[in-house]
């Protein structure tokens, strides 16, 4: 018996269906796939009955439509990509440089100061900053009356090797109440991944963050 069903339909790859099994195409396909599509519409129109002129300038009007489109799109896409290189050299670049990541516990490897910073929105009357070690024994603590609006930066140096955690409060008329930290590190490492969103920092005893998790560089700190 042979190997080939001479009853078996035969099957005919026309550019439609390439296109639906790439799903997708770019403006030279679509430019091809138009003139295809029109020269086999002129040859096979009914000669007793020819369309319209007005109507082939009509389809070419809308095919130049879809064709600006499609390169407008094209010119997108390699724009994104470009950003997305960009956004993974800056990263790199962020190597060796400190950042302040949102956080309130941190892990010294040796001998080191503990600093970070403090947004503040609103005026108050003081903000009390304390650091605790790994058995939540204060070991260090300090108040600043009046701080400006903004960020404010802090330090606690000479603090020994190990965990810490730290401790914001400020005080207006009377109410306390707690503030987010952000502490400050080398970035160590920068793994990059297929998109801006897979872009991540490993910072000194921080540990991993998402680039856009990181709220700034930080700047020269002032206590």
């Amino acid at each position: 018996m042979s190997a080939v069903d001479n009853n078996s339909p035969v099957r005919t790859t026309t550019s439609s269906d390439q296109i639906a099994s790439n799903g997708k195409t770019d403006a030279a396909g679509l430019s091809s796939m138009f003139l295809e599509l029109l020269v086999a519409q002129i040859s096979n129109q009914n000669p007793l009955n020819p369309m319209d002129g007005t109507e082939y300038v009509s389809q070419l009007a809308e095919f130049s439509s879809v064709e600006s489109l499609e390169n407008l799109n094209i010119q997108s896409g390699q724009q994104i990509k470009y950003m997305q290189s960009m956004q993974a050299m800056e990263a790199t670049s962020l190597v060796g440089q400190k950042v302040d990541v949102k956080a309130d516990t941190l892990s010294l490897e040796q001998d080191d100061t503990v600093e970070g910073a403090i947004n503040l929105g609103a005026k108050v009357d003081s903000l009390v900053l304390r650091l605790y070690d790994s058995k939540g024994v204060l070991a260090d603590e300090m108040t600043l009356d009046n701080p400006a609006i903004g960020t404010v930066r802090f330090a606690f140096p000479e603090q020994q090797a190990g965990a810490y955690s730290i401790q914001a409060e400020v005080q207006l008329n009377n109410s306390k109440q707690q503030v987010p930290t952000y502490l400050t590190n080398e970035v160590e490492r920068v793994s990059v991944g297929t998109g801006p969103d897979d872009i991540i920092l490993q910072v000194n005893g921080l540990g991993n963050h998402y680039l856009f998790d990181i709220n700034q560089l930080s700047k020269t700190t002032q206590s």
